[in-house]
């Protein structure tokens, strides 16, 4: 058993409630035996006794149905496109492929423009050469 301390035992509270059935195995004694001896830890555990009934609560309250729909809802909240642009996504996605195609387009005749301005100038101090040699 290891000694919690205050901050360590409002996180699991707040995380599993105030029923220490819910509470992890290998810090259940530690958390029972500190809220025993720490007046604080009555405090935190009637908040969380509230929330846990308020929880329960909703939970009776809700039909199958409602609750497929809020889970759904839930799950909507950690998709990486918000549900207002994933209309929208593919048109952006298919303008950045065309953006892409043109600057790649761009990029390739400057530099085979490039290449035939070489080509000429070479072209040009050669015949040059030639003119010089005669």
């Amino acid at each position: 058993m290891t000694d919690l301390d205050f901050d360590r035992f409002q996180a699991i509270v707040d995380a599993y409630g105030a029923e220490p059935r819910r509470w992890p195995d290998t810090e259940r004694d530690a958390a029972q035996a500190f809220a025993a001896r720490d007046p604080r830890a009555e405090a935190c555990l009637g908040e969380a006794r509230a929330m846990d009934a308020m929880l329960d609560l909703a939970r009776d309250s809700l039909t199958p149905e409602m609750e497929e729909d809020l889970h759904y809802r839930a799950m909507a909240r950690f998709t990486l496109v918000p549900p207002a642009h994933r209309e929208r996504a593919p048109v952006i996605w298919a303008g950045l492929g065309l953006a892409a195609c043109l600057a790649g387009a761009v990029l390739g005749v400057n530099l085979s423009l490039k290449s035939i301005d070489d080509v000429r100038a070479q072209t040009v101090l050669e015949q040059t050469a030639m003119i010089d040699s005669e």
